[in-house]
């Protein structure tokens, strides 16, 4: 059986940033942290492979410095919803200086 689970949240982008750009790295970074492969950062997404799950994050622009940050992972096992919980809460607690 296949799974596919989602995850939406409107967030602002941090002053300690210049752009987008750089939180998405900072994020490509995390998730090799985090044991994923593949791992691509373009202008439509972050995104990289784990354990049989294609995880995605995509940022679509509001206004300003504010952003819409999907998260979307698909995979074949149950725990594709757990990885995708543990992402989503890695990169809401993301800190910059």
């Amino acid at each position: 059986m296949a799974f596919l689970f989602a995850h939406t949240r409107s967030m602002g982008l941090s002053d300690a940033l210049a752009n987008i750009g750089e939180l998405k790295g900072v994020i490509a970074n995390t998730l090799k942290q985090s044991g994923f492969s593949d791992v691509i950062n373009n202008q439509a997404e972050v995104a990289g492979n784990k354990n049989g799950v294609r995880l995605s994050i995509l940022h679509l622009h509001i206004a300003d410095r504010q952003f819409w940050q999907v998260f979307m992972a698909g995979g074949d096992t149950a725990a594709t919803q757990q990885m995708l919980n543990d992402v989503v809460n890695k990169v809401e607690h993301l800190a910059f200086l």
